[in-house]
C-alpha cells in the first residue's frame, strides 16, 4: 500500500499538468470587444467549454509581464486586431499559442468556432 500511495504521489508532483485558457486580447475602445464582454464573457463561466477552457481578459494597454514577455519572446504571435483569442497551452512561464480566433461576430458562432477548434 506504501508503495502505490508514493507511486501515485511521484506521478501526481513529479509531472506538473497545465490546463488550457482561452486568452483575449481586448481594447477597452474597442466596440466588438465590448460586444463580446457583454454578450459571451457575463456567462461564459457557466458554459460547458469553460470548464476545458477558462476565459482570461487581457487589455492590450495593461498586459501582465507574463503575456509581455512570451510576446517578446515569439510564444504569442502577433496581434493586429482586437479581439483576439489565443487558446494557450501551459503555465504563464513555460506555455505557448496554440491556435487563436480572430474577431467576433455573435454569440452562437463564437461557441461554434471554439467547439470547432476542439473536434
Amino acid at each position: 500500500m506504501k508503495k502505490l500511495l508514493l507511486t501515485l504521489f511521484f506521478i501526481l508532483f513529479a509531472f506538473p499538468v497545465y490546463a488550457l485558457e482561452l486568452l483575449m486580447a481586448h481594447n477597452p475602445a474597442c466596440h466588438i470587444c465590448e460586444r463580446f464582454i457583454n454578450e459571451v464573457a457575463v456567462d461564459y463561466h457557466e458554459s460547458d467549454i469553460a470548464k476545458k477552457l477558462p476565459l482570461i481578459i487581457i487589455s492590450v494597454h495593461e498586459q501582465p509581464e507574463w503575456f509581455k514577455e512570451a510576446y517578446r519572446i515569439g510564444k504569442i504571435k502577433p496581434i493586429h486586431g482586437t479581439p483576439t483569442f489565443i487558446i494557450w497551452n501551459g503555465s504563464h512561464d513555460s506555455g505557448g499559442e496554440i491556435a487563436r480566433l480572430v474577431g467576433y461576430r455573435d454569440k452562437a458562432s463564437f461557441y461554434n468556432r471554439l467547439k470547432g477548434m476542439f473536434k
